[in-house]
């Protein structure tokens, strides 16, 4: 039996292309989604805003008990 086939260098390989490929891009998507979190960060909401002070009674803690 003759076998003409030799040994190739291990990036020569597709299946090898396959099982890395999958975990390489995960992380080149995870530096990108990084790096657009740094330089567009989400802007801070004022959850008390008046209207929401009138709603919630005031600034008062509602769980104090009342003063004497």
């Amino acid at each position: 039996m003759n076998d003409d086939r030799t040994a190739q260098a291990w990036y020569r390989y597709p299946i090898m292309w396959l099982i890395v490929g999958g975990p390489v891009g995960a992380v080149i998507a995870g530096i990108i989604t990084f790096a657009l979190i740094l330089a567009h960060p989400d802007p801070v909401i004022d959850t008390m805003h008046p209207a929401a002070q009138v709603l919630q009674g005031g600034t008062a803690n509602p769980m104090a008990p009342p003063a004497d």
